[in-house]
């Protein structure tokens, strides 16, 4: 099922809407991530930095065939390994992955679905005890030059509330500014006990 509104533009011009290294770092996505899942690769915007940073395997899901298969080429050209794509309805039938397998779930630009705590209860699941899941969004204005209509975007105030809710802890009091468009919250899943 595609996330409702998510049309994807040319790849360019997807790709200079992103400071990708900025939202990496800020992110931390980075060597101490041993293993990650994306869910919605796209055309591999995020994918493939995202890939060169950890230091295991990357798995990532997508059902548009047409981005995913431009993805799949990027990695085959840069010679990335480590990357194992899945053709995949994460949201009807959740990711396929062991419980408790990754230590880091992107969320990127896709909690304006229907039912985002459908998305963040799979992250919960394929998280490790500990594990980061990082969620990036567009910011809640109409100077946006792409993102979902307002109505479904969500604010940082109610995706920290819906993290909160499912058991997440978020890891700052504000949202991460991620110029020009976007904002990032990070959350922890919580040690058992």
């Amino acid at each position: 099922m595609k996330v409702r509104d998510s049309g994807m533009p040319d790849a360019a011009f997807w790709e200079s809407l992103f400071n990708v290294d900025l939202v990496l770092d800020r992110m931390a996505v980075n060597g101490s991530v041993r293993d990650l899942a994306e869910f919605g690769c796209g055309y591999g915007t995020f994918t493939l930095p995202a890939a060169r940073r950890i230091s295991g395997t990357l798995s990532t899901f997508d059902v548009d065939d047409e981005a995913m298969a431009l993805a799949r080429a990027r990695a085959a050209a840069s010679g990335l390994a480590n990357i194992v794509f899945h053709h995949r309805d994460f949201i009807d039938a959740g990711t396929g992955l062991p419980d408790a397998c990754v230590d880091y779930v992107m969320l990127f630009n896709i909690l304006h679905h229907a039912q985002p705590a459908e998305i963040i209860k799979e992250a919960w699941r394929i998280l490790r005890p500990g594990g980061t899941l990082g969620a990036i969004h567009w910011i809640h204005s109409a100077s946006t030059p792409r993102g979902p209509a307002l109505d479904i975007r969500p604010k940082p105030e109610a995706l920290t509330i819906l993290l909160r809710e499912s058991g997440f802890r978020t890891a700052q009091a504000a949202p991460i500014e991620l110029p020009p468009w976007h904002y990032g919250i990070l959350a922890s899943k919580s040690l058992p006990g």
